[in-house]
C-alpha cells in the first residue's frame, strides 16, 4: 500500500507581543504614547514622530532630526543644530538627558521598583513607582505598557522638548530591540 508521507506543517511563530507605552494624566487622558516597533512611533499631544535607527533619524514637517551615536551617548540634532544628549542609552538603572553644556536636564536613577527623577539642579521633580505592571508618578501620571522606569521617566518628562522626549524614548527602545536581536 502506498501512502502519503507528507510532513505536518508547523504553525508559524507567533509575533512578539508589542505593548504600547502610554502616559496618562490623573483624569486618564493620554498625554504621550510610544509604539515599541521598528520604526518606533511616538506621540506627545498632537505631535507624532516616526523614528528609525539606530542611528536615530526622523522628520517632522520639513525639520530633520538625527542622532549621532558616540561613547558618550546619543547626541540629538535638529538639522545642523545640536540640541541634547542622551546617556547612557540602555542602562536599566539610570538615564539622563544633557544640554550642550553637559548639564543634566533630567536624570533618572532606579533603585528596585522606584525611580527618582531630578532636574538640572539635582532637585527631586518626581518619583516613579512600579507596582503590578503599572508605573505611577508622584505628580499624578500613570504609565502603562512598560516596566522600564527609565523609559517612563524619559517619555513623561515635561522638562524636555517633546521631540527630545520622543527621540530619547525611541532610542532606548530601538537600541534594546537591536541588542535582543543579536
Amino acid at each position: 500500500m502506498i501512502g502519503c508521507q507528507g510532513k505536518t506543517q508547523e504553525a508559524p511563530p507567533l509575533a512578539p507581543v508589542v505593548t504600547d507605552v502610554k502616559v496618562a494624566d490623573a483624569q486618564g487622558s493620554v498625554m504621550a504614547e510610544l509604539k515599541q516597533i521598528r520604526p518606533c512611533r511616538a506621540t506627545i499631544g498632537p505631535q507624532e514622530m516616526i523614528v528609525g535607527g539606530p542611528p536615530i533619524q526622523s522628520t517632522v514637517g520639513t525639520t530633520a532630526w538625527t542622532g549621532t551615536d558616540d561613547v558618550n551617548g546619543t547626541t540629538f540634532n535638529r538639522g545642523d543644530e545640536r540640541i541634547a544628549r542622551l546617556f547612557p542609552i540602555n542602562d536599566p538603572t539610570t538615564g539622563a538627558v544633557f544640554d550642550l553644556h553637559g548639564i543634566a536636564q533630567i536624570r533618572a536613577k532606579v533603585t528596585g521598583q522606584t525611580a527618582i527623577v531630578e532636574d538640572k539642579a539635582g532637585a527631586l521633580v518626581r518619583k516613579l513607582t512600579l507596582a503590578a505592571g503599572t508605573i505611577t508618578s508622584s505628580d499624578g501620571l500613570t504609565i502603562t505598557g512598560t516596566e522600564d522606569l527609565v523609559l517612563a521617566a524619559l517619555l513623561s518628562a515635561p522638562e524636555l522638548l517633546p521631540e527630545v522626549r520622543m527621540l530619547s524614548a525611541c532610542e532606548r527602545v530601538l537600541v534594546k530591540k537591536g541588542a535582543n536581536a543579536k
